[in-house]
């Protein structure tokens, strides 16, 4: 299970990157839905990880960091894009953004 997993989740991180490129909302949620459950299988059987499978997981950490850098700047993106909005409809409400909210380690690469 271990193998499968993983090669899934390298398969999902580029497939993710692809929906986050094209803002696919729905696509996203359905990866981190189904990133989750990997990552989930992959804990439970964490101490029988193989050496080789354990190295291809944290081959996999610059490839969830660049996936959750493009969350961010999509994310933001959409924000900004949300307040120029509002600004034209509403004039009096704020167009400065909010700050942007920190990134939540939901998932860590390094165990």
């Amino acid at each position: 299970m271990s193998s499968d997993a993983i090669t899934e989740l390298e398969q999902l991180l580029r497939e993710e990157r692809e929906a986050i490129r094209q803002l696919d909302s729905a696509r996203v949620l359905s990866y981190a839905e189904r990133k989750e459950a990997l990552v989930g299988a992959l804990k439970q059987g964490g101490a029988g990880l193989s050496a080789d499978n354990a190295a291809r997981l944290r081959a996999l950490a610059p490839a969830l960091r660049h996936n959750s850098v493009l969350l961010a700047h999509a994310r933001d993106v959409l924000r900004d894009a949300l307040v120029a909005v509002r600004a034209e409809l509403s004039p009096a409400l704020p167009t400065q953004p909010r700050s942007p909210a920190p990134i939540p380690r939901i998932i860590s690469v390094r165990g």
